[in-house]
């Protein structure tokens, strides 16, 4: 009877190659016992990786569009809290500017001056708001702010009034200052762009722009009150007291006048913000369920991988047992 040998060294060989196999075996199998998925994913879908392929891009889709989602929230977010600041800067001033003005007095508008000063900066703070370098009330020009700072803009204001004769033709070169198309406002000191913003894509077709800019009628007319209420002390004014008082009453009926503009404004972006949340929720929910999907194209029965994992360490420790005893082989134990 012929018998079949391999030598010594083949045989080490042997050992080593199944040794690798079943360690590499252990590990897998452990994987999949302690994930619940299948370690080998093309081997477990036979080949076939399009169903899987697709949900991974799927997935990546949808994450994209949930940090798309909450920057637009955090934007809107900024924008309600700068448009509070407008607001409540000009209902103080507006009551302040309408006691002024009926109370009179020599000091008053230099009060009131000071006050509106201060508010204006406010403003324009709040409008030049941004979110990670990005100008959010600019339109489609994120690169800087966009309104010039309050000194600029009461330089380029005084310098258009100063002509003024008097209180008439100083409220037409206030209203052309501000309201004209080619007026110093939209030439010197809104520095936006004249388009929106581009809207942020939210995934299944849905985008929002949040389009509110710093140069929106409701804002620039707000802006355009509380300047001319920060020249009211001016000497370069042609000015007398009683047009000044005046002047005070005109602008806080103004500012009063025009918080229904910013609480459209308010209204707009809260109505913004809502569709954001929709669509959270709705990624959300998408990227749930895909990743379901995906849990059952990869996952596996733990029960039959654990049986076969408690094989692979029998095998691997009986493995063990066998090199052991070939390595204390030699010849006068043979022999013995």
């Amino acid at each position: 009877m012929a018998l079949n040998s391999i030598g010594d060294l083949a045989q080490s060989f042997v050992l080593r190659r199944q040794s690798t196999l079943l360690v590499r075996n252990l590990g897998n199998l452990t994987q999949e016992v302690s994930t619940g998925r299948a370690a080998d994913t093309a081997k477990h879908l036979s080949g076939n990786l399009l169903p899987l392929n697709d949900i991974e891009r799927a997935l990546t889709l949808a994450d994209a569009h949930r940090g798309v989602a909450r920057i637009a929230a955090l934007d809107a977010g900024i924008m309600q809290t700068a448009l509070g600041r407008v607001q409540e800067s000009t209902d103080s001033l507006a009551a302040a500017a309408l006691v002024t003005g009926q109370a009179g007095g020599a000091a008053q508008p230099g009060i009131l001056a000071d006050a509106a000063r201060a508010a204006l900066s406010t403003m324009i703070g709040a409008l030049n708001s941004g979110s990670a370098g990005r100008a959010l009330f600019g339109g489609d020009v994120t690169d800087r702010p966009p309104l010039a700072d309050a000194e600029t803009l009461l330089g380029a204001l005084r310098t258009s009034l100063a002509a003024a004769p008097d209180r008439a033709a100083l409220r037409d070169a206030l209203d052309s200052f501000f309201d004209a198309p080619g007026g110093g406002f939209a030439t010197s000191i809104y520095r936006g762009g004249q388009a929106t913003a581009t809207a942020h894509a939210l995934g299944a077709g849905e985008t929002v722009a949040l389009r509110i800019r710093a140069d929106d009628a409701a804002l620039r007319d707000q802006i355009k009150q509380v300047a001319m209420l920060s020249l009211l002390d001016d000497p370069a004014l042609a000015l007398g007291h009683e047009d000044r008082s005046a002047i005070a009453r005109e602008m806080g009926t103004g500012l009063l006048a025009g918080q229904d503009g910013i609480t459209r404004l308010h209204a707009q972006l809260g109505f913004a913000e809502e569709r954001i949340a929709q669509a959270q929720s709705r990624i959300d929910a998408e990227i749930t369920s895909l990743g379901i999907a995906r849990n059952d194209l990869l996952s596996i029965d733990i029960f039959d991988s654990a049986s076969a994992l408690a094989q692979v360490q029998a095998h691997l420790e009986t493995l063990y047992t066998i090199t052991a005893r070939t390595a204390r082989l030699n010849l006068a134990n043979f022999l013995s």
